[in-house]
């Protein structure tokens, strides 16, 4: 066995490097993107500047926050020490690497062996414990891991001009597969937290609607990537966010609002049923596809993943998530208002929607670094009953 120094417990779980890291890095690559919008001529690493953004909002961002989610809980799943030490380590810096990368234009084969090796480290550490441990189970979350390292790599064949249309293909691919694990985690967490925080019963989950959810969600990524603009994809994206609204509505509870680590989580999903809804529009031709695509990243993927961020972080650090820094409501709320701006006022007033894009930028840039002041002292420190040290 070998004994992790003390002093590194910053990679004694997941949760403290990619949480930091990823709301540090979304920050100042949103102002970034704001600099460079909307004339977008800048190139990073030869990655037109609007696919770098799309690009880094996936890998970079929202896989980093549910990277250090999940490579926490698959600790906890299998009571093994398996993404932790000098391993977590080497596959944060293979993510940290290939953000940096791009943003120093390095060449373009250094930035995607970096990107590829830090998805491949992800699989790695978390289908190593679900096998040794039969969590089969988890094998869904797995197989979701290995399909981002294929989407990652169709993204860079066609940075490569390997693939006709690969850059757009894996973006896309990338982003439902995100949401598609995002959603995993929102059917285990939203009831599960709801009923904790308010006292409720338990309640019975329809096992029906689960798979119609489930189904229907992988049809409407076949749908997203291939033919977005045809009409069947409005044939699955409006029963599918019918099914997704029958299940928002029945984990709501009125006292939701009070709980200020609680009532993010549903409006995140509100606005994943939304973008469900809008992608239904997108294949009738009545609404683009951007804001369809806004609705599901911006609103859903940045409240969940931030409330994710504050709530994990507390709990693991040892510290009260019903007591959680006072000024994280305006965190919530900026990136709900930024969410807003992005998708409903550019179908309200369309002549000012560089305004509003721009407006939507600031603010989630805003939220994400004041998110990373507030988490830093949590993230930077040891928990409040640190370990000696952690056995490999």
């Amino acid at each position: 066995m070998v004994r992790l120094p003390s002093q590194l417990f910053f990679f004694d779980r997941a949760f403290r490097a990619f949480f930091l890291g990823g709301s540090l890095f979304t920050g100042v690559a949103m102002l970034i993107w704001f600099w460079q919008y909307p004339a977008a001529m800048t190139t990073f690493s030869g990655i037109p500047s609007m696919y770098w953004h799309a690009h880094e909002m996936v890998f970079g961002y929202a896989l980093a926050t549910v990277t250090g989610f999940l490579l926490t809980a698959v600790m906890n799943w299998s009571k093994e020490n398996s993404a932790s030490g000098w391993r977590l380590a080497w596959v944060f810096a293979c993510w940290a690497l290939a953000r940096i990368g791009f943003l120093l234009d390095w060449p373009l084969i250094w930035v995607a062996t970096s990107d590829l090796l830090f998805n491949l480290g992800l699989l790695w550490l978390f289908i190593g414990p679900v096998l040794r441990q039969k969590l089969w189970p988890q094998m869904g979350l797995a197989s979701k891991f290995a399909l981002l390292l294929a989407a990652n790599g169709v993204f860079y064949a066609g940075a490569f001009n390997w693939l006709d249309n690969g850059v757009h293909l894996g973006v896309i691919f990338g982003l439902f597969l995100v949401l598609a694990i995002n959603l995993t985690m929102m059917r285990r967490l939203i009831p599960f937290f709801t009923e904790k925080a308010l006292g409720l019963p338990e309640s019975v989950q329809s096992k029906r609607l689960d798979a119609l959810a489930l189904v229907g969600f992988l049809a409407l990524m076949v749908a997203a990537v291939f033919f977005p603009q045809h009409w069947a994809t409005s044939l699955i994206a409006l029963p599918l966010a019918g099914v997704h609204f029958i299940r928002l509505k029945a984990w709501y509870h009125p006292r939701i609002w009070s709980v200020l680590l609680l009532w993010p989580l549903h409006v995140s999903y509100a606005f994943m049923v939304t973008g469900m809804a809008l992608y239904g529009l997108v294949g009738l031709g009545w609404v683009s596809e951007s804001i369809a695509l806004h609705a599901l990243a911006a609103g859903g993927i940045g409240l969940l993943c931030s409330s994710i961020m504050a709530r994990i972080s507390l709990g693991h650090t040892n510290r009260n998530v019903f007591e959680p820094p006072k000024s994280l409501v305006w965190v919530f709320a900026l990136l709900a208002a930024s969410a807003v701006l992005r998708v409903a006022f550019p179908l309200l007033l369309p002549e000012y929607t560089v305004w509003w894009v721009q407006a939507s930028q600031l603010g989630w840039s805003l939220a994400f670094l004041w998110l990373t002041v507030l988490y830093l002292p949590i993230l930077a420190r040891p928990s409040r009953k640190p370990n000696s040290g952690i056995l490999l």
